[in-house]
């Protein structure tokens, strides 16, 4: 076993997660028929673009919060941001450039600043850290449900490798 110490640096973790994860999602996005990017997959499910939007606007909240700005938006600013993304490359651009905005945050943003207590949209404290991993997270959570209307639709590949 070697002696020799490892070093792991979460901030650099974080940014290659958020943008390894966000270019997965945008992958699999791309192989959803367009024409079914809008759609609701047997009637009830959300659409994929809606949730897209979702993911880019809780990345972009993020990288707000991690800056210390108080962002407010109204339910008619939430539903027009969501409804400007309507095609797979508008999906794409907002979700890459949420990323970008994200991951340039973090690499901009001290240890001390990740370590800071910030408080979730639903009211939960937690540090910016653990709210920056989550949009990771939700991306991942997502892109699982990206994958399985792709399968709804006949293409059970993996388009990750």
């Amino acid at each position: 076993m070697s002696t020799a110490a490892v070093s792991i640096d979460p901030k650099a973790t974080l940014i290659d997660n958020l943008r390894r994860v966000g270019g997965m999602y945008v992958n699999d996005l791309a192989h959803i028929p367009a024409e079914k990017l809008g759609e609701s997959p047997m009637g009830a499910a959300r659409t994929p673009l809606d949730f897209t939007a979702e993911c880019a606007g809780f990345n972009y909240y993020v990288a707000s919060t991690l800056k210390g700005e108080q962002i407010t938006r109204t339910q008619e600013e939430r539903d027009a941001f969501r409804n400007s993304i309507d095609s797979f490359d508008k999906a794409k651009q907002a979700l890459e450039a949420s990323v970008e905005n994200l991951a340039d945050t973090v690499s901009n943003s001290t240890h001390e600043d990740l370590a800071k207590e910030v408080v979730t949209p639903w009211g939960e404290p937690t540090t910016a850290h653990r709210l920056a991993i989550m949009c990771v997270m939700h991306m991942m959570y997502h892109d699982g449900q990206i994958n399985y209307i792709q399968a709804l639709y006949g293409d059970a590949e993996n388009h990750w490798a």
